[in-house]
């Protein structure tokens, strides 16, 4: 028996949003929601205008099948997405020619893409999925970096060149995901503190663009070969996979990858925003969390899985990452 083909959603990111959607949902909107409960699923969109090029989506959703939403490469108006999936289940997410898994216990928390990228995100049937979508215009994106320091503007313009497609995935800290709850926890029908969503988005739109520039400002971007993209792209996930394993060192990875050890740790950070073992740290302390979180597993359990003998030492790695120990996080 073969299964049901996926039910595809066209979009393009501008101001008619809920009117491209919600035909193709059957779902009824205003200005402020869209909703639907039918054969394709049952769904809450709330919308937020906070300012001119700057608004904040809020998605809670689940479907009966298999659907994918597909945003189309659009110029005028050209508009910047910032997103983040809350769900306890991730969202397989292509952009370009990449593909991952967004979700706040990965190490794709935040992915930030511009307009001449097309996207796909596909939801399974079954799985609540709980998302955040901040859209920003490009002037908007200008006018953030404008304010920022002038030892920070050209880098930061560069990123964000119109005329050139880029993404950008990040982990969520403590800081990012404490200002998406606060948005999320005021993006619903009774709300009543916009302006706590405004400040609260503005924020976080700061702080991602900051951890933009530390990324790009270690070191000046080099165009990279697609054969070496390919070959990091193995070695990340072989990293992703063998989290309960020692990481491989540094000459070990290189050679897999036919580099030598210093191109392949400035070219690792550079397509990553890490170097090569603080990502594995991350990788391992992200699957701690999700194990503790949607597993249900106790801080022993987890920290044994992980290869810790002495859990004070796993307990001080979660801290690092997380600023909160793994007893704090999931309670008494």
């Amino acid at each position: 028996m073969t299964s049901a083909k996926p039910f595809t959603i066209s979009y393009k990111n501008d101001d008619n949003w809920f009117a491209q959607v919600a035909p193709q949902l059957k779902a009824s909107f205003d200005e402020d929601k869209l909703s639907f409960d039918n054969e394709i699923g049952k769904g809450d969109f709330y919308r937020v205008d906070i300012d001119l090029g700057l608004r904040v989506r809020k998605i809670e959703v689940m479907f009966h099948k298999t659907v994918i939403f597909k945003r189309k490469s659009t110029q005028n108006p050209g508009y910047y997405v910032l997103v983040s999936n809350l769900s306890e289940q991730y969202l397989e997410t292509e952009t370009g020619e990449q593909q991952f898994n967004l979700g706040y216990g990965s190490e794709n928390g935040l992915y930030f893409s511009s307009p001449l990228l097309t996207a796909s995100y596909t939801f399974k049937p079954g799985i609540h999925y709980h998302l955040i979508f901040i859209i920003l215009s490009h002037e908007r994106i200008r006018n953030f970096i404008t304010r920022q320091p002038e030892t920070q503007q050209q880098l930061l313009l560069s990123f964000v060149d119109k005329d050139r497609p880029v993404y950008h995935v990040e982990c969520l800290d403590v800081n990012s995901m404490n200002l998406l709850k606060e948005i999320d926890r005021h993006l619903h029908d009774d709300r009543g503190n916009n302006l706590l969503i405004h400040a609260r988005t503005l924020e976080l739109c700061y702080h991602t663009l900051q951890r933009v520039e530390k990324r790009q400002s270690n070191n000046q971007p080099i165009q990279i070969h697609k054969d070496d993209v390919l070959k990091l792209n193995e070695i990340r996930r072989s990293l992703l996979d063998s989290y309960q394993e020692s990481c491989p060192p540094i000459s070990e990875a290189a050679q897999r990858a036919t580099m030598s050890p210093t191109k392949f740790k400035m070219l690792f950070k550079q397509m990553f925003g890490h170097s090569y073992y603080q990502f594995y740290k991350n990788v391992r302390m992200h699957k701690a969390r999700e194990l503790l979180l949607v597993q249900k597993m106790n801080v022993s359990e987890v920290g044994y899985m992980l290869g810790y003998n002495n859990l004070s030492k796993f307990t001080r790695a979660f801290k690092h990452v997380f600023s909160v120990t793994p007893g704090r996080l999931t309670g008494p």
